[in-house]
């Protein structure tokens, strides 16, 4: 019998290769516990906290990883899993971090359930240069202390020293966990969704603090969870650093977004050097700010005061008859820029009015 190739040639590429890309919701509680029989792992996944009773050496309920995990799992929603790290309760945290990290870098937020405060500022330093965030609470009444005499907390330090990526709340209890609750609660949405500020937390007790107290641990970028009326919420939502706390998440994720979509694009495929395939970049840039702009991390477009249209974001991209031969001759694509206006939050509403007996001219805007 004949070929059909003869007539017909048909060549069928695959392009589908999926790339791994980083998870920005997913939290692992470090601290100590017996490992399950036979296990020589340091890091677990579980997805339950009584798992924690029935296949870890963990047998009390008040072990404060299994008070950490049943809080995590508290919170409505939640995410369905949880990273279990062992503490190994060395000399050196960023060791036992790193070694954590080789084996199972799935995870983005970290907790320690000990709370320990000598602890605080070694874990601040291997996050902040490994592209995580750190949650914590803090509970020394020199945290809460003025600031200006203050000089020697863990607070100030922390401020002092710009970790942008370690968030404290403040909680006088060490069996309270407020940090595990709040990450747990906000790691249900994608990043650019949230904010970390008035939100409801459960089986976590609020803290009342006074007006003074409050300002001081707002003077450190710090956080609380404070009654307010008949709901208690958080309060403030900032890193050590001043920065958001939702700002930092959203910056990391559109980082692995933009990365991961032009590396896609790079596999098993050409681009050539010209206007055309800078042009390709360009449209695949778009594209990651684009799904920024509807997670809700992007503003919008909006207009003006003055009618003007005001993009989401602007990308620069340079022509190709502008390159440089030797970055030509090395392949590399330099001065690819993009703006974008960041959405961010409302936390505080300030409204001014006036009450009057005299008569009032409606416009027709103002009765809609």
């Amino acid at each position: 019998m004949a070929n059909i190739d003869r007539i017909v040639q048909v060549s069928i590429a695959l392009r589908t290769a999926g790339i791994t890309s980083a998870t920005f919701s997913d939290l692992l509680l470090f601290g100590p516990f017996i490992k399950p029989a036979g296990s020589t792992a340091n890091v677990y996944i579980i997805t339950d906290p009584d798992e924690l009773l029935d296949t870890f050496g963990i047998v009390d309920s008040d072990d404060p990883m299994y008070q950490a995990a049943s809080t995590f799992f508290s919170q409505i929603p939640h995410p369905p899993r949880l990273f279990i790290g062992f503490d190994a309760n060395s000399s050196d945290v960023a060791a036992d971090l790193a070694a954590l990290s080789d084996e199972n870098n799935d995870w983005y937020g970290i907790c320690n359930v000990k709370h320990d405060s000598t602890q605080v500022l070694d874990i601040a330093d291997w996050v902040e240069a490994h592209e995580k965030i750190f949650v914590t609470t803090l509970h020394d009444s020199v945290d809460i202390s003025a600031p200006p005499t203050d000089t020697t907390s863990i607070a100030h330090k922390l401020m002092e020293g710009n970790y942008f990526r370690t968030a404290w709340w403040w909680n006088p209890s060490l069996t309270e966990f407020p940090d595990v609750a709040i990450a747990s609660k906000m790691f249900t949405k994608y990043p650019g969704q949230e904010t970390w500020a008035n939100q409801r937390l459960q089986a976590v007790t609020s803290t009342f603090l006074n007006e003074t107290t409050f300002n001081n641990i707002y003077a450190k970028n710090g956080n609380t969870f404070e009654p307010f009326r008949n709901v208690s919420i958080t309060q403030n939502g900032k890193t050590s650093g001043g920065e958001w706390i939702d700002v930092i998440r959203f910056r990391d994720w559109l980082c692995e977004e933009i990365k991961v979509t032009i590396f896609q694009q790079m596999i098993d495929n050409r681009i050539p050097y010209t206007d055309p395939g800078i042009a390709i970049i360009r449209s695949r840039l778009q594209q990651a700010l684009d799904r920024g702009v509807n997670r809700g991390g992007i503003a919008p477009p909006e207009v003006d005061i003055e009618g003007n249209y005001v993009p989401s974001y602007t990308i620069s991209v340079p022509l190709s008859m502008t390159i440089s031969a030797n970055d030509k001759a090395n392949r590399i694509l330099r001065d690819v820029y993009f703006t974008a206006r960041l959405a961010g939050a409302i936390h505080v509403v300030q409204v001014q009015g006036t009450l009057t007996y005299e008569s009032l001219a409606v416009s027709a805007a103002t009765a809609a």
